[in-house]
């Protein structure tokens, strides 16, 4: 039992740290990791589509599907490594259109309440232009929401290594206070005059 408890505190505290480790990595250097895993991808891909187009050429009856395929792997992979934040910029115009769209009708539905009669029409009114805001905002700062979203990611981590230790420690404490439990001996009392 002791030797469980001793495995699984150090694999808590390794994977703590590295949690915090890995969150100020993101806090810090947000648009770099960004970079390392766009590039990681894309080398991924041109090995793919390299193998892929290999492939094909190298056998004479394969089928011009897999050439094709391998081609276009190829091209993306190389794209993505000479233009990571290209593809990354993409999520966040993305979800930004998504977010004004939204935002207009919800505009639409907040003028629909007040010509209905609804008094507190203008709150919903807001929260449209919010809505409409943040739209615009992850339109035109794209990479800039990405980062802020990797360090959002970072500080989630260093919460969960910061956390993990406390939780190892204290349940670290309570084993030993359980075994110097288990260790005293039970006696009756007697009194002696």
């Amino acid at each position: 039992m002791k030797d469980f408890f001793k495995r699984v505190k150090a694999d808590a505290i390794m994977s703590a740290v590295l949690c915090i480790a890995l969150g100020v990595v993101l806090i810090v250097w947000p648009g770099e990791t960004i970079n390392i895993v766009c590039k990681v991808l894309a080398a991924g891909l041109i090995i793919l589509g390299g193998v892929e187009l290999f492939s094909y050429i190298t056998n004479r009856n394969g089928y011009m599907f897999t050439g094709i395929l391998g081609l276009i792997v190829l091209i993306v992979g190389v794209w993505i490594f000479l233009k990571p934040s290209s593809i990354v910029s993409l999520v966040p115009i993305v979800i930004g259109v998504i977010l004004a769209v939204h935002g207009v009708q919800d505009v639409k539905m907040a003028l629909e309440s007040k010509n209905g009669g609804y008094d507190r029409w203008w709150i919903m009114l807001i929260i449209a232009i919010i809505s409409i805001a943040f739209g615009v905002l992850c339109i035109v700062n794209a990479f800039g929401m990405v980062k802020l979203a990797m360090q959002f990611v970072g500080a989630a981590l260093i919460y969960d290594g910061i956390s993990d230790l406390w939780v190892v420690t204290k349940t670290v404490r309570t084993v030993k206070d359980m075994e110097q439990e288990a260790k005293a001996v039970d006696v009756d009392y007697k009194e002696i005059d």
